[in-house]
């Protein structure tokens, strides 16, 4: 009877990049352009929040408890202008991106395969998903 082979399932990390072109620019900036419409929406909700509930801690005397809240949306506004900044950059950067270049994507989680006598570096490291307005042009390191 022959032995039956031993193989173990793994996850690994594929890299997708995506081929430029003007549609695929068009709609990464329309995407980041959304992103910074979205998290000017959630600082203006945040300020009309927290102007009623520090009026609030006021007229209750809670004045260190306001004192600390002050710094705690102090604190959430550096962060929000930071994000913003962060975004616009994205924007400029997406703008400028050369047609025909690879844009990295980002990661997805993909299953593996190895067995015994495998090089188990080879099997789990540097693929990639190349893809072109969507649809996988090629697959690199299998």
């Amino acid at each position: 009877m022959a032995e039956k082979k031993k193989e173990l399932e793994l996850k690994r990390v594929v890299m997708v990049k995506a081929i430029v072109t003007e549609a695929f620019k068009q709609n990464l900036v329309k995407e980041l352009e959304r992103a910074v419409k979205n998290l000017e929406m959630q600082a203006e909700k945040i300020e009309e929040q927290s102007k009623s509930y520090f009026e609030t801690l006021k007229q209750k005397g809670m004045m260190q408890r306001a004192s600390s809240f002050k710094q705690q949306l102090e604190d959430e506004r550096s962060r929000q202008v930071a994000a913003k900044s962060d975004l616009m950059l994205k924007i400029e950067d997406a703008n400028k991106l050369q047609i025909d270049t690879e844009f990295v994507q980002g990661p997805l989680e993909g299953p593996v395969n190895v067995a015994i006598g495998d090089n188990l570096y080879k099997k789990i490291g540097g693929a990639e998903i190349i893809v072109k307005d969507g649809v996988i042009q090629e697959i690199r390191g299998v």
